[in-house]
């Protein structure tokens, strides 16, 4: 028997037959096109087909764990489990080679105030793209993780504050630390801040695990959706 129903999630084709049925009584369909086997209908919304847009666009817009859940009718637990999926599927950008880049570092905690950790992070003085970013303690293996794709990628100029710890690991050549040299990537700074209540500075709510936060900031910072 031949039914129409929706599309196809592979070919956008609108021919299906019935295809028997999941061990939980739902019934499955082939499209006629490609062959692709699929249930059309979904009772549970984590199945949806657009599920993963929906919750780029409301990470990307803020919201938390818990209110991105009930927005979306689904459990904070699967949530999660997509938002580490997402983030795989998202890979770093290509670095321009010969460009200026604004170096900055945010303070956050970690379940609990007495455990601080450091976004360190550079934006691009032109385009205000971020290349890369790192999760970590404040010292020297965080900042460089950060500095060696700016220098790997030529770097004409890197803008930082008056961190003494810069002055080590970037040339002289290279490194300006004129007075309002990041006010790019300070404004950067408060606009995270804003979108991100996590990383708020006066703050109940903390990050638990820096998996998920990592997952976050690669959906934020390089998702085109």
């Amino acid at each position: 028997m031949q039914v129409k129903v929706y599309s196809c999630s592979k070919c956008v084709g609108d021919n299906f037959i019935k295809y028997g049925k999941t061990n939980y009584g739902k019934q499955r369909y082939q499209c006629k096109l490609c062959k692709t086997i699929s249930v059309l209908q979904y009772s549970y919304n984590a199945y949806k087909k657009n599920l993963n847009e929906n919750i780029v666009q409301l990470t990307k817009e803020g919201l938390g764990i818990r209110s991105t859940a009930r927005v979306l009718k689904i459990s904070a637990t699967t949530l999660l489990k997509r938002i580490i999926i997402i983030a795989k599927n998202i890979s770093q950008p290509v670095i321009s080679y010969d460009q200026s880049y604004e170096l900055d570092e945010m303070r956050f905690f970690v379940r609990k105030k007495s455990n601080p950790m450091w976004l360190v992070y550079a934006i691009n003085k032109n385009t205000k793209q971020v290349p890369g970013f790192y999760i970590g303690k404040r010292n020297n293996k965080t900042l460089n993780a950060v500095v060696k794709t700016l220098l790997n990628s030529k770097a004409d100029k890197i803008y930082t504050d008056k961190l003494r710890n810069y002055q080590y690991l970037i040339p002289k050549k290279n490194h300006i630390t004129k007075k309002f040299g990041t006010n790019g990537i300070e404004r950067k700074n408060l606009k995270i801040r804003t979108h991100l209540k996590r990383m708020n500075r006066k703050t109940i709510c903390f990050s638990r695990s820096i998996l998920i936060l990592n997952s976050i900031l690669k959906i934020y910072f390089w998702s085109d959706s």
